[in-house]
């Protein structure tokens, strides 16, 4: 027999070959900071990062229920959580938290920016001839404030072990725009740009940058947006659906890992195939 056609030997390190030793799960030892950990994204963030491994800081501004919550949920299943207060918009807060961090769980391996410094209510939604200039103002300072705090608290420290992974939450609308959409947009603009320049200052300290841009998501924020937009939005998807905070989930636990090692300064669009109609 030709041996180019000969079957290979299977190889005992395979998955599954008998007396493999598991793998530790992907950020076992590792400390992640989820911001706006309480629900939502962030709560789904922190449950999939902990559930593979992460020690996981579930950080809550006014949410201490809600935060408590996504805690015992991960504890319920084995996983290793604390519920952190903290402001992200506000300079001492953010110090404050980073130091609880600190304290109860170690070093931050892995930030998730997911927190935008906004309420429900405070994105106002309508055609750029009916804002004032503070509509504007206040949604793109909230925004960049919660980024810009965080990674300064964070990221001297990253750079001076060698590595870390900071994964921040933009949106599609930054590609994308839509009418009466115009702060958030000009916001997420602003979190893209600011991922990519952050990446390179990073980048030769091991550090990596990136962000995840999703569409419409069903989080309880959602419930503001018309049922009709929302439905709208789900039939623009080549996938024929709006996206859960899972799906978004789990791109940014992606991000966070090595599966992503040579990725930084990426914004990966995670909007179901919106952006192809």
């Amino acid at each position: 027999m030709n041996p180019a056609h000969m079957e290979p030997e299977p190889h005992t390190s395979e998955p599954g070959a008998a007396g493999r030793t598991p793998e530790p799960p992907e950020f076992q030892g590792r400390v992640a900071l989820v911001t706006g950990a309480a629900r939502g994204i962030g709560a789904a963030t922190a449950r999939i990062l902990a559930a593979r491994g992460a020690r996981v800081a579930v950080n809550y501004h006014k949410s201490a229920d809600r935060a408590e919550e996504v805690v015992a949920a991960i504890r319920q299943r084995g996983g290793d959580a604390v519920a952190v207060q903290g402001d992200v918009t506000d300079p001492d807060g953010v110090s404050a938290l980073v130091g609880s961090v600190g304290a109860e769980l170690g070093p931050v391996d892995v930030l998730v920016l997911n927190a935008a410094g906004l309420g429900a209510h405070e994105a106002r939604i309508a055609p750029a001839a009916d804002l004032a200039w503070e509509d504007l103002e206040h949604v793109v300072n909230q925004q960049l404030k919660a980024l810009f705090l965080c990674v300064r608290a964070v990221l001297p420290e990253m750079t001076a072990r060698g590595g870390g992974s900071v994964v921040a939450v933009g949106a599609a609308l930054a590609r994308r725009p839509a009418p009466r959409f115009l702060p958030l947009t000009v916001a997420k603009a602003g979190v893209e740009a600011a991922v990519r320049t952050l990446a390179l200052e990073a980048g030769p300290h091991g550090v990596r940058v990136n962000a995840v841009e999703p569409n419409l998501v069903l989080t309880e924020l959602a419930r503001f947006i018309p049922e009709e937009q929302r439905r709208a939005a789900a039939e623009r998807a080549a996938l024929r659906r709006n996206g859960t905070p899972e799906d978004i989930a789990e791109v940014i636990a992606f991000l966070a890992s090595e599966r992503a090692a040579y990725l930084t300064g990426s914004c990966l669009v995670a909007d179901g195939g919106t952006a192809l109609a």
